[in-house]
């Protein structure tokens, strides 16, 4: 019995999010686009996912489902201009990652600008993982530029446990474009709930306990005689020994 009262208070969650963003994204994002400059409209739509995310995982939090435990919560409040690399087991990592870092934007699925109910609220703020590779490096290094975190999950989908793990390097030519420093985060949630083949309401019978490790940065540093490929090549293996060699 208890597993199906979890499994109701996540729909609601995810239901209370669904509307939460349809909302926010038809009555709270066209104030800004009409009324402010670039800049001001950005710093307005992070801030609204921030918060709204941040609630989000409060109930989430206050219905036990899930508990959030972060290694340095001063650090990750502090972070600027970094691009925050994190690996990817359950299906709110990136809510819970917004949520943490203030100044956040992420790098999310095409899929999800389609979504009805998240991309009125997304889709002038947020990076497609579609993009063409220029308009993408141009636009996220302009982004850390003027202060702001880009989560990108390299892995690109949800880690399946046990299988081999391979990370795309767009975060890497990012890192050598733009001369921003990674920031690396591991994301481990004990029980495992909302994996890759996990139902969204599947979230077992006991609170599920995320703990949200912040590794050591790596700072920017190229090999000149290494092509910029190798460069690439070389920044994520760093990545990936810095995620999960822990």
């Amino acid at each position: 019995m208890k597993k199906y009262l979890r499994s109701f208070l996540s729909g609601f969650c995810f239901f209370l999010f669904g509307i939460g963003g349809l909302i926010a994204g038809t009555l709270i994002v066209p104030f800004p686009l009409l009324l402010c400059n670039k800049k001001t409209q950005r710093r307005i739509l992070s801030g609204t996912v921030h918060y709204l995310w941040k609630v989000f995982v409060w109930l989430m939090c206050v219905l036990k489902l899930i508990a959030v435990k972060t290694s340095d919560e001063k650090e990750i409040k502090q972070l600027r201009g970094k691009i925050v690399i994190a690996n990817h087991p359950s299906l709110i990592d990136v809510v819970i990652l917004v949520s943490k870092i203030p100044r956040s934007i992420c790098v999310v699925k095409g899929s999800l600008f389609q979504n009805f109910f998240v991309k009125f609220l997304i889709r002038h703020i947020y990076l497609s993982n579609s993009m063409q590779p220029e308009d993408f490096l141009t636009t996220a290094t302009n982004y850390l530029d003027d202060g702001y975190n880009i989560i990108i999950f390299p892995e690109g989908t949800r880690t399946i446990k046990n299988n081999p793990i391979h990370l795309h390097r767009g975060f890497a030519y990012l890192h050598l474009h733009s001369k921003h420093d990674i920031q690396p985060i591991h994301i481990e949630n004990i029980p495992y709930i909302l994996g890759k083949n996990h139902k969204w309401y599947d979230v077992g019978d006991k609170t599920s306990f995320y703990t949200i490790k912040i590794c050591p940065v790596i700072r920017f540093k190229t090999m000149p005689n290494l092509t910029y490929r190798q460069n690439a090549v070389s920044v994520t293996e760093k990545a990936k020994k810095a995620l999960f060699d822990l």
